[in-house]
């Protein structure tokens, strides 16, 4: 049996802060010696990962199911199908990543930060699952939750280390 993946979600309306938040999290989280892996959620839209013309878009455009492209420095894999959340954390894991963070999927169950910019956004509490802390632009009037400011980054990172001990 493998390891078990600890993951952590991020969740906010649009231009909240995760993706920002996420970039500045990633580097403080891989030197306290965490491998982390990242799985963004693209809600609605059909995201084009590849250039028109290139090589493994024109395999794709040919009908392939699966392109793989691999250098010295990296490897990327794209199935033309979609895949749930917790195969994707799965796969993650295989790879080799000891925390997963996944911008996104509100509606899955895994630990999450909720991110609040507006006062307004605080009914996101009352829709999501599993909220193990609060991260927001503004105070906010909750005891319920761990809270931090948008740019207490190195105290989310330390949360979020602890959190999975």
């Amino acid at each position: 049996m493998g390891k078990q993946p600890r993951v952590l979600q991020l969740v906010g309306y649009s231009n909240s802060g995760k993706t920002t938040l996420l970039t500045k999290l990633i580097p403080l989280l891989e030197q306290s010696g965490l491998r982390v892996g990242v799985v963004k959620h693209d809600g609605g839209h059909d995201f084009e990962w590849d250039q028109p013309g290139k090589d493994t878009w024109r395999y794709r455009e040919a009908g392939a199911s699966l392109v793989a492209i691999t250098s010295k420095t990296k490897t990327a894999i794209v199935e033309q199908r979609p895949s749930s959340l917790s195969s994707l954390v799965e796969r993650l894991t295989q790879a080799g990543a000891d925390l997963v963070l996944v911008e996104g999927f509100k509606h899955e169950d895994f630990p999450k930060l909720v991110l609040l910019r507006k006062p307004q956004d605080q009914q996101l509490l009352h829709i999501v699952s599993n909220v193990r802390g609060i991260v927001s632009w503004e105070a906010v009037n909750q005891g319920k939750w761990p809270h931090f400011d948008i740019n207490e980054v190195e105290a989310i990172a330390q949360f979020i280390t602890a959190e999975g001990r």
